[in-house]
């Protein structure tokens, strides 16, 4: 009698628990031929596609993306290196315009930073062009020196030779510095350009503080 009660009380214990165990979810996807079909598996043909979850009262549940082709991955990545980029340049001019209007109190200020680089270097050009003056005429020295030594049938010794490639050389990588500071100076002029004219489109529409900045005391 007790075996049997205990084998009832067994049979009415896994009922119980078949019966707390949540049905599978039924799921729906899109044939090749667009027709809508449901299942508890989603054939592996179709498992890269988007697919729905439904109940047994046939309400959604749930939804899965469709996977994404690689044409839309590379898209994606390329969309976010483009998005960085230009959040970088936007990030450096930021700060570049910091920079200038904690630099600068007025135009002004700025034209005389700028007036002051060109003297500085024109000064350079005007001191190494009165040097070049010089070795230009300590080579025209040593030249007629040759050519007197030529005329009266003498050979110029292997010294005066010497000096008068190393005068030349002398003049030449001091033309080389001018035409590089020549240079400068032009770099200089637009540089300041562009610096006074974004300095005064900033004064005239002043950057938002950000919001991290808004919040300190």
């Amino acid at each position: 009698m007790n075996s049997h009660r205990n084998r009832l009380a067994l049979l009415f214990f896994a009922a119980g628990c078949l019966a707390s165990v949540p049905a599978a979810a039924i799921k729906c996807w899109t044939n090749k031929d667009g027709i809508k079909e449901c299942g508890n598996v989603v054939p592996p043909e179709y498992s890269q596609q988007e697919t729905t979850q439904i109940n047994k009262t046939g309400i959604v549940t749930g939804k899965t993306e469709r996977a994404k082709t690689p044409e839309e991955i590379a898209q994606e990545k390329a969309a976010a290196e483009q998005k960085a980029a230009e959040e970088k340049v936007a990030a450096e001019q930021a700060a570049k315009d910091r920079v200038l209007l904690e630099t600068y109190n007025s135009e002004d200020d700025m034209v005389m930073a700028r007036d002051g680089r060109i003297a500085a270097i024109e000064s350079q050009i005007n001191i190494t062009q009165n040097y070049i003056e010089k070795l230009k005429g300590d080579l025209n020295a040593r030249i007629a020196q040759a050519a007197d030594l030529e005329r009266r049938g003498e050979k110029p010794n292997d010294k005066l030779q010497a000096d008068i490639e190393s005068v030349r050389g002398q003049i030449k990588k001091n033309e080389d510095f001018i035409a590089s500071k020549k240079e400068e100076e032009t770099a200089v002029r637009g540089q300041f350009d562009a610096d006074i004219a974004r300095y005064r489109q900033l004064k005239q529409n002043p950057p938002k503080a950000s919001a991290a900045a808004a919040d300190k005391p």
